[in-house]
């Protein structure tokens, strides 16, 4: 399943216009930064109201929770699901944190999601072949935790990705056999429609898109202001629908089983 970042209402309406047109059920995801910026209660009314217009389901999830705190508050105040993030500290620590976060989640009726490894990238200033996932942590973890989604770490990076930054599907097909589970992949914006669909077939259920949007987003702005349009509804309207056109794109790549659709 599609799992698309956003961070105001143009952005929000973008994941889910293009949800209900492909009849698609998507993830509408919240960064700790997008809730520092709009709000965690605001971003709650706001996803309730725009869910009352769609046709399709839409799951609001937080991101990357690093801080415990408010992953419980994610927790109590109406989430989907949501992601503890635990993955700069040590294994032991990460799945005793987790193991606790999940039992309030499943208490709350909310999906749970941990990772282990780290997914690298410019923005985190970390190495994508430095920490990738070890099979057999993921399986202690995993034993342990029984998070409802594991995130997992072959290569994927958050933010741009370089010609050199290729996906382990080897690894990817160990982690897999070694423990059987739903795994997610975190940064993979910009990777070709195959590799999505090689992820899928080996286990990959829930696929995270956040700097291509933006990048499109950005796109369509700087298309408005060239044109010298002055209205700011006019050119956040253009900047939603590139958008929601990089989202349409990627739920139909998700949508088909097969590896050369």
């Amino acid at each position: 399943m599609g799992a698309f970042n956003f961070y105001n209402l143009e952005s929000l309406k973008s994941i889910t216009k293009s949800a209900d047109i492909k009849e698609k059920p998507v993830f509408a995801m919240v960064s700790e930064k997008a809730i520092e910026y709009a709000g965690l209660e605001e971003i709650i009314e706001l996803t309730k109201a725009v869910k009352l217009k769609t046709k399709v389901d839409i799951y609001l999830h937080l991101d990357h929770g690093k801080d415990i705190e408010l992953v419980k508050r994610c927790i109590k105040m109406g989430f989907d699901s949501v992601m503890f993030d635990g993955s700069a500290l040590p294994i032991d620590q990460n799945i005793i944190i987790s193991k606790d976060l999940c039992r309030i989640a499943h208490r709350n009726g909310v999906v749970f999601e941990a990772e282990i490894g780290r997914v690298g990238g410019k923005e985190d200033k970390v190495s994508s072949a430095i920490f990738k996932t070890d099979p057999r942590d993921a399986q202690k973890f995993f034993e342990e935790v029984k998070p409802d989604m594991l995130a997992v770490a072959i290569g994927n990076v958050h933010g741009p990705i370089t010609a050199n930054e290729e996906l382990d599907f080897t690894l990817l097909a160990k982690i897999q056999d070694t423990i059987k589970a739903p795994l997610v992949l975190h940064g993979c914006s910009n990777r070709l429609p195959r590799e999505y669909k090689v992820a899928i077939s080996q286990g990959i259920v829930k696929i995270n898109i956040d700097t291509e949007l933006r990048q499109a987003f950005v796109r369509g702005v700087s298309t408005a202001i060239k044109k010298k349009i002055s209205d700011p509804r006019e050119i956040l309207t253009i900047a939603s629908d590139e958008m929601s056109e990089d989202i349409k794109e990627k739920i139909e790549i998700f949508s088909c089983e097969k590896l050369n659709c």
